[in-house]
């Protein structure tokens, strides 16, 4: 196994942090030449896209490369895998998706927990769990309806229309726009049979810009 090294300065190195981003270095996947800021779902995903990319590997050694990644995927595994955009327009996640996790294994040999941390992260994962089954009540489950309140929250998924409704603020001021979930929408998915939760999570990470994430 390669020991991971952070990357000396090169040539092509910014000598600080462009402006509007991170002042701290350690929010880069490359600190000392301040480049593959991972310090939000989106910076961490498009990371990880650009660091795929052969020609830029191709400018550190392996020990450096090893570190470039695990700075990267920490930062996947801390907020979930955000959803896919470029110049502004989303893209589709079939066929990329899998590139872009920070384990290596397919989406269709994931488990409920698993897939449920490509959208939540470790921390929203745990804090998913931590809710308390009683405080989760279906009002609704029908072939294209499944409703439930969480806490004090209302989760809404309209599979016909692929659209899912949510109203805490974590949710409508941090994870919708990046498609992502939040503890409540999480413990929702925790709620339902593994059978009935981990095919609609595969589908709607290979699908994800097809759904729509709106405020209930």
């Amino acid at each position: 196994m390669v020991r991971a090294k952070k990357p000396a300065r090169k040539r092509d190195g910014r000598l600080g942090p462009p402006q509007g981003w991170p002042k701290d270095p350690e929010k880069y996947g490359d600190p000392l030449n301040w480049k593959y800021p991972v310090h939000s779902p989106f910076h961490a995903r498009a990371a990880r896209r650009y660091f795929n990319d052969p020609a830029n590997r191709a400018k550190y050694d392996e020990s450096e490369q090893a570190y470039v990644d695990k700075k990267i995927n920490d930062a996947l595994s801390k907020f979930g895998v955000a959803a896919k955009i470029r110049g502004g327009v989303e893209e589709r996640e079939a066929g990329i998706i899998e590139r872009d996790l920070p384990v290596e294994k397919p989406v269709e040999d994931m488990d409920l927990e698993e897939l449920l941390g490509v959208f939540l992260g470790a921390d929203r994962l745990t804090r998913a769990k931590g809710i308390d089954a009683s405080l989760v009540r279906f009002t609704k489950r029908g072939s294209t309806i499944l409703a439930a309140e969480v806490k004090e929250y209302v989760v809404t998924m309209d599979l016909l229309n692929k659209t899912i409704y949510h109203d805490c603020t974590d949710w409508t001021q941090n994870r919708m726009k990046a498609k992502l979930f939040c503890k409540h929408v999480g413990r929702f998915f925790f709620a339902l049979k593994k059978g009935e939760a981990e095919p609609l999570l595969r589908r709607m990470l290979f699908e994800r810009e097809t759904w729509v994430f709106d405020v209930a």
